[in-house]
């Protein structure tokens, strides 16, 4: 159980909100700073809902895997992609995490510590500086509280031709009724029928015999019909060589991709984490990187420089990743429709692997821009000349 701290403080670190972004902030505590005391208040009866998180080699910061290597349920050595006329392997760790396994995480580093307590079924009502109102009137106070409620807390997207877009999908994890001889996702695989935007299938195989399958969209408009792209999936396994037996669980996300950054931080408490906050990647719609980067801040430097020079300097690169990763959306759903946008994408994967892992992990560099803005786009005059040719076999 927490206890109080000196100066009225209920815990050094309050988290609101038990999802993906507190979720890791409380790993990285209990490993790096096991004296400080962590309440995290969670209003459902679980952490992290219902999700699959995937991420790339370097969506962890280097050196947090002190922390983090829990938190890899699944990992590959790497993954396939698929397009009409061209397909590549991308070499480098590919991993992912569920909603169950990082509850599981969560609650045995409470259980473990003296100082870290876990409240689930506890309504928040409003956060303020360094105060936090629970639904049944009762207040605290933390010496830093991370306010990461959720996707609902997050800005308006607004509509609009450059308003930017969504990654969306429904997501079924299934039986086989063969197993299969898959042993690497699939990332993108886009020899599907085309509408409603980019569509691509996305397969991860856990177990010869059991797989998860996303009919995923970057379309325009957050609508999904989730009975109608269920059935769409069970019917179209079998193109991707799989037999489905049973749906084990079902998955929807619509993830924003935005045409403006965001991110904000200030350089108070209460931090904004995950979506509220835009600690998620524009570009992808995925939020891990940009969640393991602010816990790693907040377990390396001590509380009393959480908003020092290290946030400053983190807050800065993380903005500048999160206008440009922006901006891409922009001229992608502002501009590039139809078939545009899957030629959009087929090209950017034509970029090295090592650029592809900076793009997901939020730390494209200058010539990485470079690179995805002329070398690998179609809008400009050599991107239009070039086109890729499917390798022998593949």
């Amino acid at each position: 159980m927490a206890k109080a701290m000196p100066n009225a403080f209920d815990a050094d670190y309050l988290l609101v909100g038990g999802g993906l972004q507190n979720g890791l902030i409380l790993l990285a505590l209990a490993v790096r700073k096991p004296d400080a005391s962590v309440l995290l208040l969670e209003q459902s009866a679980a952490i992290g809902g219902n999700h699959i998180w995937s991420f790339q080699a370097l969506d962890l910061p280097a050196g947090a895997l002190d922390w983090a290597r829990p938190i890899i349920e699944h990992e590959w050595p790497g993954y396939q992609l698929y397009f009409d006329d061209s397909a590549r392997w991308v070499q480098g760790a590919y991993r992912s995490l569920s909603s169950e396994h990082l509850h599981r995480l969560v609650m045995r580093a409470a259980a473990r510590a003296q100082r870290i307590e876990v409240r689930l079924g506890t309504a928040v009502a409003a956060v303020d500086g360094h105060s936090v109102q629970l639904a049944d009137g009762t207040h605290l106070r933390g010496r830093v509280v991370v306010d990461a409620r959720g996707p609902e807390a997050a800005r308006a997207m607004g509509s609009g031709r450059f308003s930017g877009g969504y990654q969306k999908f429904v997501g079924l994890e299934c039986q086989l009724a063969t197993p299969t001889d898959l042993a690497a996702p699939i990332l993108m695989d886009t020899r599907c029928v085309q509408h409603d935007g980019f569509r691509f299938h996305y397969v991860l195989p856990f177990a010869p015999d059991r797989v998860l399958i996303e009919d995923t969209y970057f379309a325009n408009t957050p609508d999904l019909d989730v009975d109608a792209l269920s059935r769409t999936i069970v019917a179209e396994a079998p193109r991707l060589g799989l037999e489905v037996a049973e749906v084990l669980r079902t998955e929807v996300g619509v993830l924003p991709m935005p045409a403006w950054s965001h991110f904000r931080a200030t350089d108070t408490s209460p931090i904004t984490g995950g979506y509220a906050g835009g600690w998620f990647n524009p570009g992808t719609g995925y939020s891990l990187a940009a969640a393991a980067q602010l816990a790693e801040h907040l377990s390396a430097v001590p509380i009393a420089d959480t908003f020092g020079p290290q946030w400053r300097h983190l807050t800065r690169r993380m903005r500048v990743q999160s206008q440009f990763l922006a901006f891409l959306n922009l001229l992608m759903f502002g501009f590039f429709h139809g078939p545009k946008r899957q030629r959009l994408m087929e090209r950017f994967y034509m970029v090295s692997d090592p650029v592809i892992h900076r793009f997901f992990a939020m730390r494209n560099n200058p010539i990485d821009m470079w690179r995805i803005m002329y070398v690998g786009a179609p809008w400009t005059p050599k991107g239009w000349a070039k086109r890729p040719q499917r390798p022998a076999g593949a």
